[in-house]
């Protein structure tokens, strides 16, 4: 199960940093590209905050909260390595806060690009949706969890 773990996180480290560096590199900062007109738009954001431009220009909240949840996700991960649920959920959160985190120390923002422009929504990235795919999986995998008073019933 280690080696699944390695390649979704590598898959989703990778998707996410490369897709902010194609973004950097291809739309000129604030700009944006509609992809499906009226729904789907790629733009390039510099964000130093969170959602919303929340806390911007306090990258060093985001940045020791991020390394701090680095630790907390990696030893979730080692002592839950027997559940896949878990796992799974937590290598996407781990994936996205670390590829959130290189921005922040090797761009000095994060660069955000996806934009739904039927709502009134942040624009994000590839590691935003993979915390917040993680956050969904671990709240699933806890919600449709057996009590313990049933498992020792079986």
């Amino acid at each position: 199960m280690w080696i699944l773990t390695a390649l979704l996180f590598v898959l989703l480290l990778t998707l996410d940093q490369v897709s902010k560096s194609w973004i950097r590199l291809n739309i000129p900062t604030g700009r944006d590209i509609s992809v499906i007109p009226g729904i789907l738009s790629l733009t390039n954001i510099n964000n130093t905050g969170a959602a919303w431009s929340f806390l911007s220009g306090k990258s060093f909240i985001f940045e020791i909260i991020a390394v701090i949840a680095v630790f907390v996700f990696l030893f979730f991960i080692y002592f839950e390595r027997n559940h896949t649920g878990y796992l799974i959920g937590l290598t996407l959160m781990l994936a996205g806060t670390i590829g959130n985190l290189l921005d922040r120390f090797l761009v000095g923002s994060v660069t955000d690009m996806i934009q739904l422009d039927f709502i009134n929504f942040p624009i994000f990235n590839v590691a935003d949706s993979c915390v917040t795919i993680g956050v969904i999986v671990l709240f699933l995998v806890i919600l449709l969890a057996k009590p313990e008073s049933e498992k020792h019933a079986e």
